[in-house]
């Protein structure tokens, strides 16, 4: 009987060990070879951990701190770790599944002979009789024991014939994949979260500076102003004039700072220590005016490949691929063996003979769908309309991605050029306060129009920090669209 059917199982495992699911979804969109705004890009940097590149340590240890700290990274990759597991479950679906099963018992009863005072015509006592004859059955008591022992093996196994098994299989391993693009998205944003918080940091700080160097600046022409109106040569107006910008600059720095430590609070919740205490160590260079040029050597395709974002939702639509051909196989038969094995031992007492048994069994089912009131249809209908949805939405995401690539490196080049037009602005009005103070010491000119100079100085340096902070954020923005900012697990699909 069983070399009958072991033709059979091989030819099963066969044609499991063949099936396949077909899940290779294709984008409609139309991938270009190169961007439009690249060209005057010069660097190569390598943007898998551009903050590298840069040449602050201090936001190099904060970011590095961060990847390693972050809580919400740390929930993530557990997520992560939960979905491979779910997936490796799935995965271990396919196999048979063994189990063994062992039972035993030990008996014991004692009891008074009922043979001891029995007495038989023509053969008298028979506890005397048995006890001659040299049995045990004579004792005034009964000693009974016993034991038994019942060894099973079973084996159950479904034949993935079409497919079907092998899709949700399939379909959970992308979704797990998915998670794990979720994840490097999740260093990617928290990366550049870091460096936001910092860059926003430092200009505030300067422009605490600066500001404070402007109400210096203001106070000496307060003085100026109200010597002149006691000495009849101002108006009340123009005293007030400069007491309000007075004023004026002395909240817009207060709120400088108060924004200056709530980025610096950002940090420490970003890197995952406590916000109380926590203070940022000063930088031995002005990163504003060190940035890095925007990366070269880009490509389209690269992006695509690279964006966890893209990636995500790939491993989706290959998710959803396989839910469909899960659903198209419930159309199809269904097959399961089972096999069991069985033996055991019972030993009532040493005067017994041992009883054993041996049994086994194997069984074969086949299921086939009749009439299901239209639910496989309809459960195909659904996985196809989701897998439509999904491919819909990772084709706009490859559009939304080109986008964001071209119009970051042409803001980038924008800010990068108005930056230079208004640190040459910036110059010239540092020349003319110059000037300005040098034909007030000569007499030429009066000294309100001097301090008014340095004003004007001291306002583009506050409005040139802003310039760099904005193509700062810019260059983060860009490496984002890039998909720069993480890098492959040692675990890859």
């Amino acid at each position: 009987m069983q070399k009958k059917w072991l033709p059979v199982l091989i030819s099963l495992a066969l044609m499991t060990g063949c099936s396949t699911t077909d899940i290779k979804v294709d984008s409609t969109v139309s991938v270009p070879q190169q961007f439009d705004r690249t060209r005057n890009a010069r660097t190569m940097a390598d943007i898998s951990r551009w903050w590298q590149n840069w040449s602050d340590s201090v936001l190099q240890e904060l970011i590095e701190t961060g990847l390693k700290n972050n809580r919400d990274l740390a929930m993530m990759k557990a997520n992560m770790n939960a979905a491979r597991a779910g997936a490796a479950l799935a995965e271990s679906n396919l196999g048979p599944q063994v189990w063994a099963d062992v039972e035993g018992s030990v008996h014991r009863l004692n009891n008074d002979n009922p043979l001891k005072d029995m007495n038989v015509p023509g053969v008298g006592n028979v506890r005397e009789v048995l006890n001659s004859a040299g049995s045990s059955l004579g004792d005034n008591r009964q000693h009974w024991k016993g034991n038994n022992i019942q060894l099973g093996f079973a084996a159950s196994w479904e034949p993935d014939v079409f497919g079907g098994k092998r899709s949700d299989a399939e379909a959970a391993r992308y979704l797990s994949l998915s998670v794990n693009e979720q994840w490097h998205g999740a260093q990617m944003m928290l990366s550049s979260d870091i460096a936001d918080n910092y860059l926003k940091m430092r200009a505030m700080q300067q422009r605490v500076k600066i500001g404070q160097q402007s109400v210096a600046t203001l106070k000496h022409l307060q003085r100026y102003t109200e010597g002149r109106f006691k000495a009849g040569q101002a108006t009340a107006y123009d005293v007030r004039d400069v007491a309000s910008s007075l004023a004026a600059l002395q909240a817009q720095i207060a709120t400088y700072q108060a924004q200056a430590d709530a980025y610096q609070r950002n940090l420490a919740v970003l890197t995952g220590q406590t916000p109380q205490g926590f203070s940022v160590p000063s930088a031995g260079i002005d990163i504003l005016q060190h940035l890095p040029a925007a990366p070269a050597g880009q490509i389209p395709l690269d992006v695509i490949t690279r964006r966890p974002d893209i990636r995500t939702l790939e491993n989706q639509v290959k998710a959803m691929s396989a839910n469909l051909a899960s659903a198209k196989a419930d159309r199809l038969p269904r097959f399961d063996i089972n096999f069991l094995w069985q033996t055991g031992r019972v030993k009532l007492d040493s005067d017994l003979s041992h009883l054993k048994t041996v049994g086994g069994l194997i069984d074969f089912g086949v299921s086939l769908p009749i009439f299901t009131a239209g639910r496989i249809k309809h459960n195909i209908e659904m996985a196809d309309a989701r897998l439509q949805s999904a491919i819909a939405g990772y084709d706009q995401s490859i559009l939304k991605a080109l986008a964001e690539v071209d119009s970051a490196y042409q803001l980038q080049y924008s800010l990068n050029r108005q930056n230079s037009l208004m640190n040459t602005a910036q110059r010239e009005a540092n020349r003319q306060a110059n000037a300005a103070e040098k034909l007030f010491r000569y007499g030429n000119m009066t000294l309100d129009r001097t301090l008014r100079a340095r004003l004007n100085a001291e306002n583009l340096n506050d409005q040139q920090v802003q310039g760099r902070l904005a193509e700062a954020q810019n260059l983060i923005k860009l490496y984002k669209a890039l998909g720069g900012g993480w890098l492959k697990d040692q675990i890859e699909e």
